[in-house]
């Protein structure tokens, strides 16, 4: 079944975008609910995200959305008013709501049914307000409002006047004064990006109400495209009794105030009226009018310098400050090309000092762009609170998630990318790592398991880490499965040290699961992580011990766009190597290199690391290790997962910023090629993927040995 929405070409994201921050919103505070933090603050959050989304739906005519969130907010209404102050027994079914709620929304986009659940959690929650309000004590205590004084017919701080045109012409609309009726003067945020459709939710809200009389702007205004931030609303009754209304209306989001005024007041007769103002937060409190109305300014000003950008414009720039680099890059060598054949040439040096400026000014732009990409791992951190509840319900135990470092930023690329590993790794440390509240207990444990995400940059990359405090891992145990699955021979598996047994884990297929559940037990988990995130330019650590818990560390970029690379030549080809696996470079003299079993090695501070040419670890047709004029070989030592090698090269071209090409369909899977980059002369060299070079070559383990003879 198709769907149509009254929605503007262009306006399905803006409104899937918000609506999406709304849920989360409310998700975040039903699993703060149902441990019990039930506060005035966090109740009064949810339900404005609430009410915010149902008006949202409202407005473009998705009605099952609005019915959904219309019940939702009864519910939560309940909750605000003391009628319903357990919300543990709900869970289940307000935790179903959100997930049908993201659904709903995902329709806007794709104009068709995604779910038919709609309607019976609907009921369910109808019925659940239905069972709040038939328990509920006789009586109930108003919410804490913000009331001030103020004279009426005259200016206020909300920029009410009895002359203003829009209350002239309500004027003439009200009804005989038998028929008590008020002025609703409602102002929306200037920085509001959607001000019409916020003045068409108020409307909406009136209507429902049954009071409405009147609008200015009127509703057809509004659908017109009518600017405004302010509307005033003509309703019936006195403004004593409808402070529901005022309530309902102050909770329409970016509605910055709601003030009633009697009819008689706008009139000119002297009655004093009340003006509420939202509340500005906690730094206002306590302050003159002077000083609010600047903690006011302050959040207009801060609001006003926000705005939303397509993320796809966000790569296109991306992409030009990437062609930027590579002509800085060019402009750079020419111009110490030019230097170095006319040396005191004025315009020569000249060239050189605009050469300069300029890298200063596109680095500079990369810094700032770059900055904009960044996003907080709050968005991925986020998903987890409800998934760490999900399972362990599930399984029946006991787990408490905490959260660090959720501000640390890094690229949107990359964000996007994490999730599904640390995903892996969160369920396998609640399956796998946390014992039952029974053997906790057992083993002099509190019941109740920890599981902790962490992040924080650390030179240059972000450190990601996943903790928990379960029974750890036994490498005698990762061994014998190891053997039984047929991943080692017993040989090697008695050789193998406890740091290598706990790595096991990453080897497709292993998994130390007695029986495959819907959590984990398949063994493709952990060999995901590390696949992902070594495509990623990353890498994955991980300690254990037993009784105690586990760790795991990912390390990662903080962009993929542009990286720092070494560049080394070999043989007729220059290659980059990204610094995040380069631990060092090296001049040998020849005799210092050592043969093992066929290979050579060589010992670096008490470390053996094996040697190979650069072409032959790449797959080229091979070639001896010669040393040269000097009798010294130049070696770069790299890393991935704690394994090194030390690649031979016949030149360090020098380090640089490069921007990573991807290679293109034509060119298929190289291996040990991540991509390509522009060098300063316009040639291609290809960038080395470090971790797929180390894994496909039969290594000697770094372990100490003192170096056979030559």
């Amino acid at each position: 079944m198709q769907l149509e929405f009254d929605l503007q070409p262009g306006d399905d994201r803006l409104f899937t975008d918000e609506s999406v921050e709304q849920i989360e919103r409310i998700e975040e505070g039903l699993l703060k609910l149902e441990r019990g933090d039930l506060d005035a603050a966090l109740l009064n959050e949810i339900f404005r995200a609430a009410h915010t989304l149902k008006g949202s739906a409202a407005t473009i005519g998705h009605k099952r959305l609005a019915g959904l969130t219309h019940a939702l907010e009864d519910v939560f209404g309940a909750m605000r008013s003391g009628r319903l102050v357990d919300a543990k027994p709900l869970a289940d079914l307000l935790l179903s709501t959100v997930d049908v709620l993201r659904a709903l929304v995902d329709e806007v986009t794709a104009g068709e049914v995604l779910t038919d659940a709609a309607e019976g959690l609907t009921e369910a929650l109808r019925a659940a307000h239905a069972a709040a309000e038939a328990a509920s004590a006789a009586g109930e205590t108003a919410g804490s409002l913000v009331v001030v004084a103020a004279p009426t017919g005259t200016a206020t701080g909300s920029g009410f006047r009895a002359d203003d045109p829009r209350i002239v012409s309500l004027m003439g609309l009200a009804p005989a004064s038998s028929e008590p009726s008020s002025v609703v003067w409602c102002t929306v945020d200037p920085a509001s990006q959607w001000g019409s459709v916020r003045l068409m939710q108020l409307v909406i809200e009136a209507e429902a109400s049954g009071n409405l009389l009147a609008s200015a702007p009127s509703r057809d205004e509004i659908e017109t495209g009518f600017e405004s931030i302010e509307l005033a609303l003509l309703v019936r009754g006195r403004f004593e009794s409808l402070e529901g209304l005022r309530t309902t209306l102050q909770g329409v989001d970016e509605v910055t105030a709601v003030e009633l005024w009697p009819v008689e007041a706008v009139n000119g007769d002297p009655i004093v009226a009340d003006r509420r103002q939202l509340d500005l937060g906690p730094e206002a409190r306590g302050l003159g009018t002077t000083a609010e109305r600047a903690v006011a300014g302050d959040r207009l000003k801060i609001a006003q310098q926000t705005i939303r950008i397509d993320v796809t414009r966000l790569d296109e720039l991306m992409n030009l400050v990437g062609e930027l680099i590579v002509q800085k890059t060019r402009i750079q060598q020419h111009a110490r090309d030019v230097v170095s054949i006319a040396d005191d040439d004025t315009l020569a040096r000249e060239a050189e000092a605009i050469s300069q400026q300029f890298a200063r000014i596109a680095g500079q732009l990369q810094d700032q762009v770059t900055g904009l990409r960044m996003l907080p791992i709050e968005s991925v951190f986020s998903r987890f609170p409800r998934v760490v509840r999900d399972i362990a319900t599930r399984l029946g135990k006991s787990v408490r998630l905490e959260i660090e470092g959720k501000e640390t930023e890094l690229d949107r690329s990359v964000l996007e990318e994490v999730g599904d590993p640390l995903g892996h790794l969160v369920r396998n440390a609640l399956d796998h790592g946390l014992e039952s509240a029974d053997e906790r207990r057992a083993a002099g444990k509190n019941p109740e398991g920890l599981v902790r995400l962490a992040a924080r940059h650390a030179d240059g990359q972000i450190l990601i880490t996943v903790e928990d405090d379960g029974k750890g891992m036994d490498p005698v145990h990762l061994r014998s499965v190891a053997v039984a699955k047929g991943i080692l021979s017993q040989e090697a598996a008695a050789a193998m040290s406890d740091a290598d047994a706990l790595r096991l884990i990453f080897a497709p297929g292993f998994s130390t699961a007695a029986r495959i559940t819907d959590v984990s037990g398949r063994g493709v988990g952990m060999d995901v992580v590390r696949t992902n995130i070594e495509r990623l330019g990353g890498r994955v650590e991980i300690h254990s011990t037993l009784g105690r818990g586990t760790q795991v560390e990912l390390s990662l970029p903080l962009t993929l766009a542009i990286i720092g690379a070494l560049m080394v030549r070999s043989g007729d080809r220059v290659c980059a190597l990204p610094l995040t696996g380069v631990v060092e470079t090296l001049r040998m003299d020849a005799g210092s290199i050592s043969t093992v079993g066929g290979r050579h090695v060589i010992t670096l501070r008490g470390r053996v690391v094996p040697v190979e040419v650069l072409d032959n670890a790449l797959g080229d047709p091979r070639r001896p290790l010669t040393p040269g004029p000097r009798g010294l070989i130049n070696l770069v030592v790299v890393r991935s997962r704690s394994t090194e090698l030390a690649l031979a090269v016949d030149e360090f071209v020098g380090q640089q910023e490069i921007v990573l090409k991807s290679m293109g369909s034509f060119a298929g899977r190289l291996h040990g090629v991540a991509g390509a980059t522009i060098m300063a002369d316009g040639r291609v060299a290809l960038v080395a993927d470090i971790g797929a070079l180390l894994e496909k070559r039969v290594l000697v383990p770094a372990r100490r040995q003192t170096p056979a003879a030559a």
